[in-house]
């Protein structure tokens, strides 16, 4: 399995690039890498090939935009390899829920759900996910969410019980996509 860090995004909200924004010592983008080193050997930076971190493989999009695009690209650099996928945005995903999706290889695509939604930036793709993935991208549709829709795909939610084990789902999956969240973030 292979941790992939979308770090690739425009960063319109924030005003600037997120990835970069500091956070402990580091960035986004280089906390984030740490915590996916601790669960997978190999960690990459989805960071459209811009090279953010000397050290850490960078890769291209692939095809479609947004974070598809740069799940797309993580998967074609490891074809047949399965992705645990982590947004840099998210800088409160605890590592034990990192490793509980990685532990979840009974499943095509295992993603956090609480409050009716989905966390698909923060979510386990096995290679028949990213395979359905790329399918919907070439007919134009991006949304990760609308994974659920594909036939023949075995996906698994990690809910309720399994979910709270690791924390409060609104504090593990807080976004950092504007400046007053990252006020709100750096007051605790």
């Amino acid at each position: 399995m292979v941790g992939v860090v979308l770090a690739g995004g425009r960063s319109r909200r924030m005003g600037r690039d997120k990835a970069a924004l500091p956070i402990g010592g580091g960035s986004l983008a280089s906390h984030a890498v740490t915590r996916l080193a601790r669960i997978c050997s190999e960690v990459a930076l989805a960071d459209a090939g811009r090279g953010l971190l000397p050290g850490v493989p960078s890769l291209a999009d692939g095809p479609g935009r947004g974070p598809a695009a740069g799940i797309l690209g993580a998967a074609r650099f490891w074809p047949g390899r399965p992705l645990l996928v982590l947004a840099c945005d998210l800088p409160a995903v605890p590592e034990g829920l990192l490793a509980d999706l990685a532990r979840s290889l009974d499943a095509d695509w295992v993603v956090p759900r609480w409050q009716g939604g989905l966390e698909p930036l923060c979510a386990f793709y096995g290679p028949v996910a990213l395979a359905a993935l790329e399918r919907r991208v070439a007919q134009g549709l991006f949304a990760l969410h609308d994974l659920t829709l594909e036939t023949g795909l075995t996906v698994r939610y990690l809910e309720a019980e399994r979910l709270a084990a690791h924390g409060r789902p609104e504090e593990a999956f807080r976004n950092l996509n504007t400046p007053e969240d990252l006020e709100r973030w750096e007051k605790g």
